[in-house]
């Protein structure tokens, strides 16, 4: 690999941007949060989906920082919490290699050469919007991933970052129509839309549908069950599905699903396996623990900030 989001990536900006050495605040922001959002993406669309996975794992930070125009470098935190799970670092560097198939997309200005890596438009189009954002952060100024030697403090162009035209864009983003329905065939979907602002208003964007009865997305910060109230560090994500007036509440990281004829049901019951695993798993020691129920134990733990009784 040529790019290491595991150590840091070197990323070089040239022209009026990094002519004096430096960054404005805000632009290394929009550059930052751009490039988190394509880092993001990349490990929730190309990992597989039957793996347990958390996105607070691919967290980037800024690690150094040189001259020669402006030269930030980019890596995968190193902090607990941002790395949870036995196929952490496997994970990191299958996201860090698709991440640089498409800094060499982007190299080669061709990006239609996106559609090869992701043929499907739910995949395509929320990973094309994250390229075009980032790439275009730039303006004018010119912008290269670079290898920085630290034994003589040089500076070696990998891959240069062409301009992402609106055209090419708008070629490579699935256009979802609606389709009339007859009587012999109804199909139903959901969709995950983003709102966007523009000088014309607002227009909705869809972001990623979903066939009928696939699970949307549900983030409790705080489970409530009889009389333990359980405060999180960050929200809980969970699928939500409902399957013929059926519900099903299900986080796979820690194991837990709660079940029901209504939402309230599920949710309740979600939150009753949440309370049993959570003093089942720490009222033993790790020693009585098989080493998979240590890593849900630790993963729980992490979630939990504080209990009030």
């Amino acid at each position: 690999m040529k790019i290491d989001l595991i150590n840091g990536a070197y990323l070089q900006i040239g022209g009026e941007l990094g002519r004096y050495n430096s960054l404005p605040i805000d632009v290394l922001i929009k550059i930052s949060q751009h490039l988190q959002d394509l880092i993001t993406n990349i490990a929730q669309y190309d990992l597989p989906a039957d793996d347990l996975l958390n996105l607070d794992n691919f967290k980037i930070e800024i690690v150094d920082f040189k001259k020669g125009s402006a030269v930030p470098a980019f890596a995968f935190s190193q902090r607990s919490e941002n790395m949870i799970g036995q196929d952490c670092v496997g994970h990191r560097v299958f996201v860090n290699e698709r991440f640089e198939k498409i800094a060499e997309i982007a190299n080669s200005g061709d990006y239609k050469k996106l559609i090869e890596l992701y043929p499907e438009p739910y995949r395509r189009n929320p990973i094309v919007e994250n390229v075009y954002d980032f790439v275009n952060d730039f303006r004018t100024s010119p912008v290269s991933f670079v290898e920085y030697n630290k034994l003589n403090d040089t500076i070696t162009p990998i891959y240069k970052l062409q301009k992402f035209k609106a055209a090419a864009k708008k070629e490579l983003i699935a256009e979802i129509k609606e389709v009339a329905k007859n009587e012999q065939e109804s199909e139903e979907a959901l969709a995950k839309i983003k709102i966007l602002k523009t000088k014309k208003g607002t227009r909705n964007h869809v972001i990623q549908t979903y066939p009928k009865d696939y699970a949307m997305e549900y983030a409790p910060v705080v489970i409530v069950c009889e009389s333990s109230k359980y405060f999180l560090t960050k929200p809980l994500r969970c699928l939500f599905q409902s399957e013929d007036n059926y519900y099903v509440i299900q986080c796979e990281l820690p194991d837990l699903i709660g079940t029901g004829e209504t939402k309230d049901e599920a949710e309740e019951a979600f939150n009753v396996e949440f309370d049993y695993l959570y003093k089942k798993l720490n009222s033993l020691d790790d020693q009585q623990l098989s080493k998979h129920n240590q890593f849900i134990k630790s993963v729980i733990n992490h979630y939990v900030e504080k209990v009030e009784s």
